[in-house]
């Protein structure tokens, strides 16, 4: 169980600290940068990891105690209010103070008068946490099939294949439609649409389930793991081969192709993290990853507010590599110093102290 919990550990650890190296370039360079600059290549690739979060969700949510339909409800609707509760610091917040950049607002095709519209979209938008919330709904409601594992690859199987059909569906009206964007959106008011998305979380749960079996057998189980990652890659790159635009065309909409190809990729990430758990000997290194895995949430939650904020200051895509890379930095020294700040202060007052990252969602639990 250790060798376990120490390879997905640094598979989420050093997930969470690329977040900022990511957002940072995502927000504040300029497309020349994000394109053609040594930082910006390297987080193009790393932007293609970003499902390993939903994966280990998913291998998570199976260690979990809290598995009846009630408890994924409550636990649900928690992250969701998370979710639209970092909408409103990330966005309307700034929105308010005059802090947001028209640039981004014009971005994301609104109009830089509209501003009760302008709250109201950015409040909404459904990113990783809206996936993960809506996903345990999901999962409260198909309780009984999905506590065997085939029923949940078949799931995730099933998703995989219909989203890219789906995609876009709506019906004309207003908040249906924001919810039908959620299920399965082609526009960008939701990132993390759950077609095909929570297919990610679902493989995730399936390959934990591989590992109850396989608890006493870690090399069994790390074969299964190469095993599967490969045919997931083959099958969804040889589909990206075929027809690239519909398969990979869009990341965020993703075919078959390319979802299955990702999944493979991204299982194929428990392995590295369990060679990397071997090879890094380092405390040090260790206690840093472990720490940023422990407060995933706290983490997440700091750095896109940090991030969102200091557009006040650095603007929208204005921004080239070797500034941007000083952000950074700055930034990441300042989460930490937040967190352990946090800790500081709950250890002293010697009291049930609890913010945000001190239950990590990605454990979906």
């Amino acid at each position: 169980m250790k060798k376990r919990l120490e390879s997905i550990d640094f598979v989420r650890g050093m997930s969470v600290l690329l977040l900022i190296p990511l957002h940072c370039m995502m927000m504040y360079a300029t497309l020349d940068t994000w394109q053609n600059s040594e930082l910006g290549q390297f987080m193009q690739w790393v932007e293609k990891g970003s499902p390993v979060f939903m994966v280990v969700m998913g291998f998570s949510f199976v260690f979990s105690k809290r598995q009846k339909p009630y408890d994924l409800l409550l636990r649900g609707v928690k992250i969701l209010g998370i979710g639209y509760l970092l909408n409103f610091l990330k966005f309307n917040v700034p929105m308010v103070l005059g802090w947001f950049p028209e640039k981004l607002i014009l971005a994301n095709h609104l109009k830089v008068e509209e501003f009760q519209e302008n709250m109201l979209h950015f409040f909404l938008l459904g990113d990783i946490l809206q996936l993960a919330g809506f996903t345990l709904l999901f999962m409260a409601v198909l309780y009984k099939p999905l506590k065997n594992k085939w029923n949940i690859l078949a799931t995730a199987l099933l998703i995989v294949l219909v989203s890219k059909e789906l995609s876009g569906i709506r019906i004309g009206y207003g908040f249906v439609d924001y919810f039908l964007d959620i299920m399965w959106g082609n526009q960008y008011n939701v990132y993390f649409p759950l077609f095909p998305w929570m297919a990610f979380i679902f493989i995730g749960r399936f390959i934990g389930e591989l590992y109850l079996e396989d608890k006493y057998n870690t090399k069994r189980f790390y074969k299964k793991v190469l095993i599967y990652s490969g045919v997931l890659v083959a099958v969804g790159y040889g589909l990206c081969l075929y027809d690239y635009e519909y398969h990979f065309g869009d990341y965020y909409h993703l075919g078959a192709g390319g979802t299955l190809m990702l999944m493979g990729l991204n299982v194929f990430n428990f392995y590295l993290g369990h060679i990397a758990s071997l090879v890094i000997k380092s405390k040090k290194i260790k206690a840093v990853v472990n720490y940023a895995s422990k407060n995933v949430t706290a983490f997440y939650i700091l750095q896109w507010v940090f991030i969102d904020w200091g557009m006040a200051i650095f603007g929208f895509a204005n921004l080239t590599q070797v500034p941007i890379m000083m952000i950074i930095t700055v930034y990441i020294l300042l989460t930490f110093s937040v967190l352990l700040a946090r800790d500081y202060v709950a250890k002293k007052s010697n009291t049930w102290f609890k913010w945000a990252g001190n239950k990590d969602v990605a454990n979906v639990n």
